[in-house]
């Protein structure tokens, strides 16, 4: 990569870096894991029901319920928001700089290569769950909007998250069908008549269902057995999934919630909320309706509970999926006005500054949490997957985060930014710049 005719803006440095912001960047960092380790631990249909498997009672129910009221989407909705962010600082810096006409440029590059980041870190490091690639396909889009206002974007994104109210009211509607359908078959039976065969398909589909929770042993040991294989093995056993999740899921799923979400980071970053420059009393309401939302998350919870996680309680998972975009943006923008007020009041310095340290090496931790857990679960590492119970599960996710921090906090001591970090910006520059920290 050549040195000449170097960009007078030039790469982030340390001293122009936001603070508050890198403080909630790590929360999402450390966040997003208390449900990534589901993920990792079990096969993916036990991430949203605990009943399927990884216990559901004791300590592993309260796992559950902390998990889906204070941390399910929340963690990813930080993620998206800050990316939001992140495209409208450094849109702002080129502008103000001798660069501006590169603006567009520059932001589509820092874009492109997350593309290949995320198919690496799905493929070859066999992460599920990669946000990596959508980020970078839908930053595309987002991208052009970074002239709109403040408000116009918060409005423009929340529109956009309401897609998911028709979509959830068709798979309600879909699933509503069968169910009356099987109904009808047998009434029929019962009645000596002949069935249709459309009205026995249905009828097989939702004794599915209702057969689905808990499922049969030999349809969990067969999942397990799929994951705890070698290498090569797992990455052909998970080819057909990887592709399916980034290419049809991406377009009926991830286009409304990843670029709903930038779109509102992009004018809540225009609107300093992320700096900390709102009224005390702003971020205070917005703590009180994330812990409103989570309130009524847990309220839903116990419901499902009581009905036995069935799959068949088609009426609460309609709760669930109208509500769950606006619950995960408020409990989302709670989190992170809970910190910008500790941060305010100089509070919790030691926690702050921890988060702070992963927030600065975002990309490279959230890399390494997948590194990490890969050697711990998967069959060409230590094969715990499908062995540890919830719980158990959130005893890995604290070792790993206090690796994480000590990582970071050592790491940052004498070097700019975290190592991927350093590669994402290269290539986005297109040149070189030293790693080695200032006095290191």
């Amino acid at each position: 990569m050549s040195s000449a005719a170097v960009p007078t803006a030039g790469p982030l440095l340390p001293g122009d870096r936001i603070a508050a912001i890198d403080v909630v960047r790590g929360l999402a960092v450390l966040g997003i894991l208390v449900m990534n380790i589901v993920e990792f631990g079990w096969p993916a249909e036990a991430y949203g029901n605990p009943a399927w498997a990884g216990g559901s009672s004791g300590l592993d129910l309260a796992a559950w319920y902390v998990q889906v009221t204070l941390f399910d989407g929340r963690m990813r909705a930080l993620f998206s928001l800050l990316f939001g962010v992140g495209i409208v600082l450094f849109a702002e810096r080129l502008v103000r700089s001798d660069d501006a006409p590169r603006t567009t440029d520059l932001l589509l590059r820092r874009c492109l290569w997350l593309v290949p980041f995320g198919i690496v870190h799905r493929f070859f490091l066999q992460f599920t769950g990669d946000i990596l690639y959508q980020y970078g396909l839908l930053g595309f889009v987002a991208v052009v909007f970074r002239h709109l206002g403040a408000r116009t974007l918060v409005v423009l994104g929340c529109i956009w998250l309401c897609a998911f109210v028709p979509i959830s009211w068709r798979k309600y509607s879909l699933q509503a069908d069968t169910r009356a359908q099987a109904a009808e078959a047998a009434r029929l039976q019962q009645a000596g008549e002949t069935v249709p065969e459309a009205l026995a398909a249905a009828q097989r589909r939702w004794q599915q269902r209702e057969t689905a929770i808990p499922p049969k042993p030999e349809v969990v040991a067969k999942k397990v057995d799929e994951v705890r294989v070698g290498y090569w093995q797992l990455f052909r056993n998970r080819w057909d999934y990887h592709h399916g999740f980034q290419s049809s899921f991406l377009y009926y799923y991830w286009v409304f919630d990843v670029l709903g979400l930038m779109l509102i980071g992009m004018g809540l970053g225009k609107a300093g909320f992320f700096h900390g420059r709102w009224r005390t009393r702003s971020y205070v309401g917005c703590v009180a309706l994330g812990l409103a939302t989570a309130a009524a998350t847990a309220w839903w919870a116990h419901d499902w509970q009581a009905a036995g996680f069935a799959e068949t309680a088609l009426e609460l998972r309609l709760v669930h999926d109208l509500t769950y975009a606006p619950a995960r943006l408020l409990g989302a923008l709670g989190w992170a006005a809970a910190l910008l007020l500790v941060l305010r009041a100089g509070r919790a310095r030691l926690l702050t500054a921890a988060l702070g340290a992963v927030g600065r090496m975002a990309f490279s931790c959230y890399i390494l949490q997948s590194v990490v857990a890969g050697a711990l679960f998967y069959g060409f590492g230590c094969g715990w997957f499908g062995l540890l119970r919830r719980s158990e599960l959130m005893l890995v996710w604290l070792g790993i985060s206090l690796l994480q921090v000590a990582v970071a906090v050592l790491w940052l001591r004498r070097w700019r930014s975290g190592p991927l970090e350093w590669v994402w910006r290269a290539l986005t520059w297109w040149r070189w710049r030293p790693m080695r920290a200032a006095g290191a």
